[in-house]
């Protein structure tokens, strides 16, 4: 839809609730064949909910800095703030 003459992305992107930027993405990883043009042809995207899954467990690891060595365990449901508290401490 996107390759025809005086089409916008956006406007596309905005038709189908989809984000311009990722139909922009997509059109580069996968560029229309100038030898081999697609027909224009209606789409009709789905909508995806996405649910979250229930907590997995822990994360647990063992990091050795110098010669002090800890064991962690963290909720996995706070694996951003692992990850801040994990940077700042090697750092």
């Amino acid at each position: 839809m996107c390759s025809q003459p005086g089409i916008s992305v956006s406007a596309v992107a905005l038709a189908h609730g989809i984000n311009a930027n990722l139909l922009r993405r997509w059109m580069k990883q996968f560029p229309v064949n100038a030898r081999f043009p697609v027909a224009p042809t209606p789409v009709n995207l789905v909508p995806v909910q996405v649910e979250t899954l229930p907590s997995a467990g822990d994360i647990q690891f063992d990091i050795q800095r110098g010669a002090t060595r800890i064991n962690i365990r963290w909720p996995v449901d706070g694996a951003e703030t692992c990850a801040q508290w994990l940077g700042a401490w090697l750092k």
